[in-house]
């Protein structure tokens, strides 16, 4: 599988991992056990009258392995540490013979906090060593790049084909800048040509590249849209919004590919997601980097550091 088209998937992973909760979280967990252990091998457990579920989210047959999901909208240190002892020994009553591992999925983005992770550990000096352990978000990244193409794209009906990216045009890429905020504009735009060497300065991952690289081509559609409308004020404030959007999230501390991942949410907004609307944000994006108005441009003599 082409490296550009594993990006868009790795993306739309990201989107689901850190935007489902709840049933809906496990529901996605589900739906990647089922496509990377085919054949009934994973199974799901779901509530059966009185006796609920057993305190049993999903079993691997194979490695025998208990899975307990939980993606609250708002967790708490204390909540997730009394789901992790509780969801244990509730289990254990009814799954200890046909167990060798317990996990703990969760959708934190930043991982395990420091007191899940000690209730872990202690579950572990108590039943055995890596007896319950957690996954987070790269256990399941791996499963899900590790798909076939048919299975990913049943995964992610929303992903853009490399044919999507020729074919979109400028009615699907219109109601995206529509779409996009509007900011006073400075006395004095930056419009200095753009560094060859922006990608490698901002430090962004090969995954982000490639799909700065894909939206190359509906960038020109931008490109050419502003040039054919000849509204540089209606440019320059779309970009001046952007600007400060990107300023806004490098101040909060966030890393290049996770600004990268912020800024096309803020564009994409919140209709549902289609192939075409995703090829159209992709395209903005490009447009408004190659522009120089969102990520560090380098300058003469700068450090690289810099970028972070």
């Amino acid at each position: 599988m082409n490296d550009r088209v594993l990006a868009l998937y790795e993306m739309a992973f990201r989107d689901r991992y850190q935007e489902s909760f709840e049933d809906e979280f496990q529901e996605f967990f589900s739906q990647i056990m089922e496509l990377a252990y085919p054949d009934g091998d994973f199974v799901r457990v779901r509530p059966w009258g009185n006796i609920g579920d057993q305190k049993n989210d999903g079993y691997l047959i194979s490695r025998r392995i208990v899975f307990a999901v939980y993606a609250p909208r708002n967790p708490t240190a204390a909540g997730i540490r009394a789901k992790v002892t509780s969801d244990f020994s509730g289990c254990l009553p009814h799954w200890d013979e046909y167990l060798d591992q317990w996990v703990f999925v969760h959708n934190d983005r930043e991982g395990l906090g420091p007191d899940a992770l000690k209730a872990i550990l202690e579950l572990n000096k108590q039943h055995g060593t890596d007896r319950a352990i957690a996954w987070g978000r790269e256990p399941l990244r791996k499963r899900v790049l590790d798909l076939s193409l048919r299975d990913l794209g049943s995964l992610f009906p929303e992903v853009p084909t490399i044919e999507d990216f020729i074919e979109t045009g400028m009615e699907e890429i219109q109601p995206v800048l529509d779409h996009l905020e509007r900011a006073p504009v400075p006395a004095r735009p930056d419009r200095r040509p753009v560094p060859e060497d922006k990608i490698e300065y901002n430090l962004l991952s090969d995954a982000t590249r490639a799909l700065i690289t894909l939206g190359m081509q509906p960038a020109q559609l931008v490109r050419n849209y502003y040039r054919r409308v000849s509204d540089e004020l209606l440019r320059d404030q779309t970009a001046q919004a952007f600007s400060e959007k990107y300023q806004e999230l490098r101040t909060a501390g966030l890393n290049p590919d996770e600004i990268y991942w912020q800024l096309r949410r803020s564009v994409g907004g919140t209709g549902s997601p289609s192939p075409t609307r995703e090829v159209a944000v992709y395209g903005v994006l490009t447009y408004f980097f190659e522009e120089c108005d969102i990520f560090l441009r380098p300058e003469e003599g700068q450090d690289r550091d810099l970028a972070n």
